[in-house]
């Protein structure tokens, strides 16, 4: 039946009295009116709570990971068995027999970090995470109720990690490691600027597609400079841009450079490699 029928069914005799048809209900519209208002909020709260709602505004929140190690304050021994919590989350993590433990996708931003175990203090530590870094921190625990060491916390960049630039910057091939903490401290105005002062290398300024760089090595070019032009890796990707000064330095995330054949893997050149991540994946050229 039509909607407008709930609501005026009524006999079409227009002589008689109005009158519901026969078996026909009358219901007030008043009392649709209200049942659709439950509905509509019922339906709002479900929406808003919803598993795959409330993913989304945590992503766009934003995430980060903390991992880190638990020493005992008097021997420096790694404390096994460590429960280690965040405040007003689920996150939980047992260290193991070297004292260590790791959280993945917590809340950026602040928190407190707390340290339990029987037998030791228990510790909180409050943390300003940022989004979309790894926190490598070391935590000391007492027996005793002394002052105990502060938190020792190194940040790293989570989008490093996963392109293998701190395993690298660890096992020494001889290279330039700057990480987006060093660029920001140095505040170049161009890519160039972070070559300038690097041993091994030399900015060369001019020419239509502005500075080049050059690994200072015996190799002499037509256009009478002394050096050889190391390859660019970015993002992993061998490139065939002109000039490092098209990228601007706030969508670095880290750079590495090997003056020289010694580079690993992918990245060996024998004039050398200047390999740049970005923060934002950039058009190649």
């Amino acid at each position: 039946m039509p909607r407008q029928f709930l609501f005026n069914a009524y006999s079409k005799n227009p002589g008689k009295n109005k009158q519901p048809a026969m078996g026909i209900k009358e219901v007030p519209v008043l009392c649709l009116q209200y049942r659709s208002f439950q509905f509509f909020w019922a339906a709002a709260v479900l929406i808003l709570f919803s598993p795959s709602l409330v993913e989304a505004q945590r992503d766009r929140v934003g995430t980060a990971s903390i991992s880190g190690l638990v020493l005992d304050q008097e021997t420096n021994d790694p404390v096994m068995g460590v429960e280690m919590s965040v405040d007003g989350t689920s996150a939980l993590s047992i260290t193991n027999d070297q004292g260590e433990f790791r959280f993945e996708e917590v809340l950026s931003g602040s928190l407190i970090l707390r340290s339990r175990r029987l037998g030791y203090q228990e510790r909180m530590d409050s943390l300003s995470v940022p989004e979309g870094a790894l926190i490598d921190v070391t935590v000391r625990l007492s027996t005793e109720p002394v002052e105990l060491e502060e938190l020792v916390v190194e940040v790293r960049s989570r989008l490093l990690e996963q392109r293998g630039f701190y395993e690298r910057q660890r096992t020494g091939y001889g290279g330039v490691f700057i990480d987006r903490e060093t660029i920001e401290d140095r505040n170049p105005n161009v890519i160039t600027d972070l070559f300038r002062t690097m041993s091994g290398l030399r900015v060369v300024y001019g020419g239509l597609f502005g500075p080049k760089v050059f690994v200072n090595q015996n190799i002499t070019f037509s256009d009478g400079g002394l050096g050889c032009e190391p390859s660019l890796m970015l993002d992993g990707v061998r490139s065939t841009m002109r000039s490092y000064d098209f990228i601007d330095p706030v969508e670095v995330e880290g750079l590495e450079v090997y003056a020289g054949g010694g580079a690993p893997g992918g990245f060996s050149d024998p004039c050398g490699t200047i390999a740049i991540w970005t923060r934002i994946q950039v058009r190649r050229r």
